[in-house]
């Protein structure tokens, strides 16, 4: 009976004042992590030998304890002592001096879990965010540190924080004024004048706000209870400071020279005037100092007889008291110490700087936490917070600058063809291009892939104001201060590498911000059509005329480049490209009749397929015979789809056809690609606007009067090249076709018309993608005549090409494989006919 009357009772004494065994227990466990620095004796012990790390898990526990038993939003005894007296600002500096070893880690645990667990709000209080500002300063410099990991997480927790409430980020991002040593605006004269463990402040004049736990005082208080004084100091003497803040075990009066906490030679403490904003760390006094605004000491140095100096601050074991010798600053004994200069300061570190530095880690998991910690800043939605990560700190020019050094990386002989052979990079995946083999460079070219493709998501996901800050960055130091240099140069080699990786930049990317910039980059604004004698955009013209260049890899390498271009969702490609110069039709011949036979125009630039004895066999009876379909029959009402689809097939002639030989199927087997190809355009050019239907020919004559036609710098170049597709090498056959392929894919109507129409007619001088192909059949007809045994080695050729027998040298192989070429490629023009134009009947 006794016993449960004495359970109940001391179940009432608990649920009465729980707060104050709290408070005992969490000032003990204060008291316990302070006393560590005065029973030491090894100071090589690890920081998770000692009993640090779990007194600080039982102060957190306490803590989130104490929260939980108290209403919403009201603040316990233990968090208002850890406030009022700058715990965290004490663990920082701890953290900072790195004693014992591994104290940095603990203290980076302590404040993740801190801020993570405690669900009141504490990033407001001056008293927290300014020792989380420091903290992060000593935060991601060092790569391959051993706290990356605490570093990481406690970003993330900051980060998190931060998408709870944005207009925490102000408060988080302005590092610049505590680590250039300003005082934050919120904080009051002397606030930031602090004495963590082991520091003195003897004969300071009067100043507000010093607070002492359980209610004692700043004069003749004696050793409070259960909290132990490092080094037996003692809070007596002490005049009231103004935010003069003792941690537990610190003194207000000139305290002697203590065990592990060292002084040098002929150092004192005592009579120290006001000081503002000095922050003594472990074993530092403020006795005998003029006025000194955060003044800072190597170890084992003094402020005496100095005059007043900013920034500076005092780390572990130094003393401000009158000394005569300096140790560290090499001046003689009995030397006074001369005026200090200021230290240089320190480059800004904040929330960013630590994240982007820790985003280049090469532990994966963190640099891919930190990461994702980026874009979920980029992504805040609220106004002031993207203006303050776009304007207010140095996220773009990190971010992009991190991208030239990976690109500066790349070995500069790159092969185009080893770029194209790697899968899309993706950030998500660092180091998937190093350790497999492959081809030098290999490792670095992943590398710098996976960042551009991270800057993609994230000018993608970011705030309009923070995208457009990176794709103004990217465009000013990566395209134009790198790229372009180097594209405009002369080394062949050089320029190689430079078109290589470009490709493989405009296949990585995707956002339309990121893209545009890059297109008017390489492009230009220009969107009127094209005259021979126009001052060109100097990048564009370059890369064009290089389709047509002496070094077939380099002319290789930019049709290349042009192809994935135009497979980009971007409308000014094409219409740059190609487009503006078909808006007029002018390719037409002015006349009543929009079309005719095309024997009936005898200056066309080819052979007339009649008057040409090369095209009598293996063409239709129909072919070349004046046509009046339906408007509804195809798309550009320029005939049936069936007979623009044997137009293309019947231009080969039998005797220099080889897949039939071969038991290939026809134009059939380019259908499914054919169709994906278009569908993918159709898809692009949906929200561009473009017409279903030419544009009429009153209206082209009444705004383009009297203009002739010119067919553009690139498709001059492409057809050019096609003319000569007999003597060019097989892999440059195969780009050039690839090339012409993407264009007669879109679904623009007059690039339709002016491609896949056998049967325009052209106006005098003008040439089409038909007109192009009979030359070069013409041609081929003749050449072949000349050659003895010409069908048995062209399929031979053929045969070598699909790997079925050893390849041979024989004579003419570039003719012949240029035929094998030529015959597949107007089975592919059939078929994207076929895909393009109206169905007759079921597919």
């Amino acid at each position: 009976m006794l016993s449960r009357l004495g359970a109940l009772l001391q179940q009432a004494v608990e649920t009465r004042e729980p707060s104050v065994d709290l408070l005992e227990a969490f000032t003990e466990h204060w008291t316990g992590i302070t006393g560590y620095y005065l029973e030491a004796t090894d100071e090589s012990v690890p920081a998770r030998q000692t009993d640090i790390p779990w007194r600080l898990r039982q102060m957190l526990d306490i803590l989130v304890h104490e929260e939980r038993q108290r209403p919403p939003g009201d603040t316990g005894p233990c968090l208002e002592f850890l406030l009022q007296h700058k715990l965290l600002e004490t663990l920082g500096t701890l953290g900072k001096a790195e004693y014992p070893p591994g104290m940095r880690q603990q203290v980076l645990l302590f404040f993740s879990r801190l801020l993570g667990q405690l669900q009141h709000p504490l990033l407001h209080y001056l008293n927290v965010h300014r020792p989380v500002q420091k903290l992060l300063q000593l935060s991601g410099d060092r790569l391959g540190s051993g706290t990356e990991r605490e570093e990481v997480q406690f970003t993330a927790v900051l980060c998190s924080k931060i998408q709870q409430d944005p207009s925490l980020l102000p408060y988080i991002l302005q590092g610049k004024s505590v680590l250039n040593g300003r005082r934050a605006p919120e904080s009051p004269r002397t606030e930031g004048l602090e004495h963590p463990l082991g520091t003195s402040a003897s004969s300071m004049p009067r100043a507000e706000g010093l607070e002492h736990p359980s209610g004692t005082a700043a004069s003749s208080m004696p050793r409070a209870e259960g909290l132990e004084h490092p080094s037996g100091t003692a809070a007596s003497s002490s005049p009231r400071a103004e935010g003069l803040e003792h941690p537990l075990g610190t003194s207000a009066i000139s305290t002697p020279r203590e065990e592990h906490l060292e002084h040098p030679p002929g150092t004192s403490a005592s009579s120290s005037p006001r000081a503002e904003g000095l922050e003594h760390p472990l074993g530092t006094s403020a006795s005998s100092m003029p006025k000194e605004e955060h003044l800072e000491h190597p170890l084992g140095t003094s402020a005496s007889s100095m005059p007043k100096e900013e920034h500076l601050e005092h780390p572990l074991g130094t003393s401000a008291s009158s000394m005569s010798r300096a140790e560290g600053l090499g001046h003689p004994p009995g030397a006074s110490c001369p005026p200090a200069q200021p230290s240089p300061p320190r480059r800004d570190s904040n929330l960013v700087t630590c994240l982007v530095a820790l985003c280049r880690s090469k532990k994966s998991r963190v640099a891919l936490k930190a990461r994702e910690n980026v874009l979920l800043l980029a992504g805040l939605a609220q106004e002031a917070a993207a203006t303050c990560l776009a304007r207010g700190t140095a996220l773009c020019p990190l971010l992009v600058g991190h991208l030239c050094d990976l690109y500066s990386a790349v070995p500069a002989g790159t092969d185009p063809a080893d770029v194209l052979s790697m899968d899309r990079a993706s950030w998500r995946s660092q180091g998937d291009g190093a350790g497999d083999g492959g081809f030098p460079g290999k490792e670095s070219l992943a590398e710098f892939l996976a960042w551009l493709d991270f800057l993609d998501e994230l000018v993608m996901g970011a705030h309009p104001l923070v995208a457009g800050g990176i794709s103004e960055a990217v465009e000013e130091k990566f395209f134009q201060g790198i790229l372009q240099p180097q594209l405009l140069q002369m080394s062949e080699l050089a320029v190689l590498g430079a078109t290589a990786v470009l490709t493989g930049t405009v296949r990585q990317l995707r956002s339309p911000s990121l893209l545009h910039r890059l297109v008017l980059f390489l492009l230009g604004p220009h969107r009127h059509p094209e005259t021979p004698g126009d001052a060109p955009h100097p990048l564009r013209a370059q890369l064009i005329e290089r389709c047509d260049h002496l070094s077939d890899e380099i002319s290789l390498a930019s049709l290349r480049l042009f192809e994935e271009l135009l497979r980009k969702p971007h409308e000014h490609v094409a219409h740059n490209l190609v487009l503006r110069n078909l808006e007029a039709r002018a390719y037409l011949q002015r006349g009543p009749e929009e079309r005719g036979p095309p024997e009936t125009d005898p200056e066309e630039d080819g052979l007339d397929l009649e008057e040409d004895p090369y095209f009598t066999d293996g063409f239709p009876d129909s072919f070349g015979v004046t046509k009046n379909p339906s408007p509804a029959s195809a798309p550009s009402g320029k005939g049936r789809v069936s007979e623009v689809v044997s137009s293309f097939l019947c231009l080969v002639p039998e005797e220099a056809k080889t897949s039939s030989c071969m038991e290939e199927g026809g134009y059939n087997t380019y259908v499914h690609d054919a169709l994906a190809m278009v569908q993918a355009c159709r898809a692009s050019a949906a929200p561009w606007g473009w017409p279903s239907s030419p544009r009429p020919l009153d209206s082209c004559h009444s705004c383009h009067p009297g203009v002739a036609f010119y067919e553009g710098h690139f498709l001059k170049v492409l057809f050019d090249r096609m003319s000569r597709i007999l003597d060019q090498p097989y892999s440059l056959n195969l780009q050039v076709t690839s090339v012409l392929s993407q264009l007669a894919a879109f679904p623009h109507p007059h690039l339709h018309e002016y491609l896949l129409d056998p049967y325009l007619s052209l106006a005098p001088g003008c040439r089409s993608l038909f007109s192009v192909l009979v030359r070069v059949i013409g041609e081929l007809m003749q050449r072949l005549q000349r050659v003895p045994h010409a069908r048995a080695k062209l399929l031979l050729v053929r045969r070598q090409l699909l790997g079925l027998v050893p390849g041979e040298q024989m004579d003419h192989t570039v003719l012949f494989k240029g035929v094998v070429v030529l015959e597949e490629f107007c089975k592919e023009l059939a078929a994207i006919a076929l895909v393009k134009g109206p169905p007759e009947g079921p597919p």
